[in-house]
């Protein structure tokens, strides 16, 4: 009798310690640390996050974080593909201003550094996986062009 029990408790040890082990996994979720370059003299950056899954940026993202240097901290993010798009917001209004045809009038950027020739990316353009431990970015900001 002693012998079937020890038995169960160490099944029951072992089921345990490996349901931790795998919701522990879970639960875990690193920070992404944003390094911002082309930074003008003055203005607050302001960083979205969104899921790379989106075929378009969303109104409202799943997180919004800003900075007045060159480094930004998203805490405890989950595993997953995602994206950020940046802006610096140089006359401080808060938003990202746009001429009449939704040209950015404000430097902005993209999570893996897109080219902005044919326009704004798609998240799945600037989508980098994150995992358990923390993901660092660098995130190069584009002016726009002056006019002519």
């Amino acid at each position: 009798m002693p012998q079937r029990i020890l038995q169960t408790v160490k099944k029951a040890s072992y089921q345990i310690g490996l349901w931790l082990l795998l919701v522990g996994s879970y639960v875990q979720a690193g920070d992404v640390l944003v390094t911002v370059d082309g930074i003008q003299a003055s203005g607050r950056v302001h960083a979205a996050l969104v899921s790379a899954e989106q075929k378009r940026w969303p109104e409202q993202p799943l997180r919004q974080q800003y900075s007045d240097n060159a480094q930004l901290q998203l805490s405890d993010v989950p595993p997953g593909r995602y994206a950020i798009e940046l802006y610096q917001d140089s006359n401080g209004n808060g938003q990202l201003d746009q001429g009449r045809r939704g040209i950015p009038l404000e430097p902005v950027g993209f999570s893996a550094n897109p080219a902005l020739l044919n326009g704004k990316p798609t998240p799945r353009d600037s989508l980098f996986e994150h995992g358990s431990a923390d993901t660092q970015l660098h995130i190069r900001l584009q002016s726009p062009k002056a006019k002519r």
